[in-house]
């Protein structure tokens, strides 16, 4: 009983956190995705490093089904 108790009291403190840093987190996600687009397109291998993405992807999501 406990153990259930704690671990909703350390869901609930967690799910807090999230809200009450989610502007600094929307901001932070926003700066990394821009920093990763410009990196991702620098060179003009975009297309094999997209297609190296979706392989990556392809082998993810084919060892969980």
């Amino acid at each position: 009983m406990i153990v259930t108790v704690l671990a909703t009291a350390l869901m609930a403190l967690s799910a807090l956190m999230v809200v009450f840093n989610l502007r600094s987190m929307a901001s932070d996600l926003s700066h990394s995705l821009g920093a990763y687009a410009r990196l991702m397109t620098h060179g003009g291998r975009i297309v094999s490093r997209l297609a190296f993405g979706c392989l990556w992807l392809l082998i993810f999501g084919l060892s969980f089904a």
